[in-house]
């Protein structure tokens, strides 16, 4: 045919490209981007803090909140979770994700027994009982969602650390498996500071 295009001839749309050129369909499909929202994929590496050697097996938890509701009445809820593991080099990967929640930062949560729980929102000081007065967590600085080294504290039995107050600081947000996570490895994984708890909690009994 003589003049074939994006639309048939006769029409405002010409051969040569969509609305009178190539540079308008390149601007109408960023926008498009931009309004669905898209992030990339996000590498991190875990390390122990100490010996600064990989850490496998750690398992991550991403959740992406998102809100309902008229202002003031309004009450969030997990729009996404994905869940990752830490290879034998420490490298997990978080996907990027597409939609509205690409342009939120998700909430992380890395955890592996025998270290002390990471997240991006605070940092789990330990449990004074000779000052219950002093704080538990700590504020972490802004997290950013980018690729980056997370380091794990190895966990001490120095009477600091108690796991009672770690398993409240480790717990997964509330209902994150409607964001899509099935068979949850993380919360497999802290099944180990139940069982710590409760050891805890008994041998505090005994010495009463």
């Amino acid at each position: 045919m003589a003049n074939q295009g994006f639309l048939r001839q006769g029409n405002k749309f010409s051969s040569a490209g969509c609305f009178g050129g190539q540079s308008l369909c390149i601007i109408v499909l960023i926008l498009a981007v931009t309004i669905s929202g898209c992030s990339t994929d996000t590498t991190f590496r875990v390390l122990d803090a100490e010996t600064k050697k990989p850490v496998e097996g750690a398992v991550a938890l991403a959740t992406w909140t998102k809100y309902k509701g008229l202002p003031g009445l309004s009450y969030g809820y997990t729009a996404k979770a994905i869940e990752a593991v830490s290879d034998k080099d420490g490298y997990f990967i978080i996907p990027g994700v597409t939609g509205t929640i690409a342009f939120n930062t998700p909430y992380l949560q890395v955890y592996k027994p025998g270290y002390v729980g990471w997240n991006s929102r605070r940092i789990y000081l330990g449990y004074f009982k000779d000052n219950r007065k002093n704080k538990r967590t700590k504020k972490r600085d802004a997290f950013l969602m980018k690729n980056q080294d997370i380091y794990l504290e190895p966990w001490k039995n120095n009477g600091v650390y108690n796991h009672y107050t770690h398993n409240s600081f480790v717990a997964p947000s509330t209902g994150f498996e409607e964001g899509g996570v099935t068979n949850s490895k993380y919360r497999k994984a802290i099944r180990y500071e139940v069982m710590k708890k409760r050891i805890e909690r008994s041998l505090h009994k005994k010495r009463r």
